[in-house]
């Protein structure tokens, strides 16, 4: 018995095959299905992997249409509605969800099946793998440093030539020393010098011993050169993917660099926070608000039921329909590589994360608590791979919040007066005059609780200035 495809014929046999692989694959894959015949149409598409290329797909009418690229696939629509609930939920925590800003536009998450008979739509999860991996050693530092090289083995080949993206944490460090000894070495490290304060020099350091580690081609520039910038233009990418990339100018710039130099792939960091999550009840927040203590958090919740009108509150905390299960990696790992990817594809790299892996994530589950906590099994791989050279101990890691709020307090007039007449209000999300100059107070006040606020509410501003 043989199945038609295509005009072309296929073994029974064959098309066992390529469902046995689908769902053996360990990586990004799509499985579609579409049966045409006198007795109507159906179409089956059904995604795994980790979701590192999103895909996001349109029905209007007999026609769907499917891109990776959300804002390419934004402006084929003619007339786009917000999906207001969204925006609300977006500004003030990470949603995981197959709804986008736009209510007519969707994503199809990794592990779901979508199914459409040229009319009808319906998305729904699949049964997730059963992940059964154990860490049967006491050493997790040496089980992930096997578990990496075989998933960077599987993702590109030695001679396409790498850049990894180094910032000089833990998670980039691993990602960096593994990643060239899987791939002998070819290609180069890129780096952004993001200290504002004493960490700095120690971040600089750290970078240093892994670049001489790995004997590549490094590459760092100054985030005082590319600091964010508020200004209202189309061409930056937070006006195209809502809050996608605060730092455009200095990923602009890296990126640039690894095209000149003939690079491929573009691995990173990702996924680590979520491998070893703080061993607390909080729930997930907006990168924003990382270093806030309990009492500043408490007090910016208390800003953003100042500033949202009665209706947008009450859409922030009625149940939200569509939110998905995040599986093991959590929330904010799968937004960063979903807002990345587009960016990262359309400079024609292919993004490899080793430490977003779900599989990798399970089976740190099975390791000792200790060896969990601050990340003790990776620093343990790292030293491994740095030839028992510890470069972390008890450190503090420097993030990029310094030069965003050094950028927002320089600005501080044009992002007051912007969002005081604001297409926000328009929308119903902000209350019209609750921002002005002497309510925010100084932001040069580190517990100021409207700094990480402001800069989430302009780029929204700027997505829907520049989407609708």
């Amino acid at each position: 018995m043989a199945e038609k495809i295509s005009g072309h014929r296929y073994e029974i046999g064959q098309v066992s095959d390529a469902y046995k692989l689908f769902e053996e694959f360990d990586g990004e894959i799509f499985l579609l299905e579409v049966q045409h015949n006198e007795h109507g149409f159906n179409l089956r598409l059904l995604s795994n992997g980790n979701g590192v290329a999103p895909v996001y797909f349109y029905q209007n009418g007999d026609l769907i249409s499917f891109d990776w690229d959300s804002y390419r696939l934004a402006q084929t629509v003619g007339h786009k509605s917000l999906d207001f609930q969204f925006l609300c939920r977006a500004i003030v925590d990470p949603v995981y969800t197959y709804r986008t800003p736009f209510s007519n536009i969707q994503s199809l998450p990794p592990r779901t099946e979508l199914l459409w008979d040229g009319s009808r739509l319906a998305v729904s999860q699949l049964e997730g793998e059963e992940l059964n991996i154990e860490i049967d050693r006491e050493d997790a530092g040496s089980f992930i440093i096997d578990h990496v090289a075989a998933y960077l083995s599987k993702r590109a080949s030695p001679e396409h030539k790498l850049a990894v993206e180094l910032s000089g944490g833990i998670d980039s460090s691993f990602v960096a020393l593994a990643a060239f000894r899987a791939w002998q070495g070819r290609g180069i490290t890129l780096g952004i010098d993001i200290g504002f304060g004493p960490e700095r020099g120690s971040q600089l350091h750290r970078r240093n011993k892994v670049v001489k580690a790995v004997g590549c081609q490094d590459f760092l520039i100054d985030i005082r050169e590319y600091l964010p910038t508020f200004e209202l233009s189309k061409h930056d990418l937070e006006s195209r993917y809502l809050l996608a990339e605060e730092y455009e100018s200095a990923f602009a710039r890296i990126w640039q660099i690894a095209q000149e130099r003939g690079c491929n792939v573009i691995t990173g960091g990702y996924g680590g926070d979520e491998l070893f999550p703080a061993l607390t009840t909080d729930e997930v927040r907006q990168d924003k608000l990382r270093g806030v203590t309990e009492a500043d958090l408490s007090r910016i919740e208390s800003v953003y039921e100042e500033l949202f009108t009665p209706k947008a509150w009450q859409a922030l905390n009625d149940g939200f329909i569509g939110e998905l299960d995040a599986g093991y990696l959590g929330k904010s790992a799968r937004l960063a590589v979903m807002k990345r990817a587009p960016l990262l594809l359309s400079r024609g790299f292919w993004p490899v994360f080793p430490l977003f892996d779900e599989k990798l994530a399970a089976a740190l589950l099975t390791a000792t608590a200790d060896e969990r906590h601050e990340k003790s099994a990776l620093q343990q791989a790292v030293k491994a791979l740095l030839g028992d050279n510890d470069i972390f101990g008890l450190y503090e890691k420097e993030t990029l919040e310094g030069a965003s709020d050094h950028s927002l307090r320089a600005n501080a007039d044009e992002v007051v007066r912007l969002l005081a007449n604001s297409r926000l209000i328009d929308v119903g999300i902000l209350r019209g005059g609750a921002i002005r100059k002497d309510s925010i107070g100084d932001l040069s006040d580190k517990g100021n609780p409207y700094s990480p606020v402001l800069s989430v509410l302009y780029a929204t501003e700027k997505f829907i200035r520049w989407n609708l």
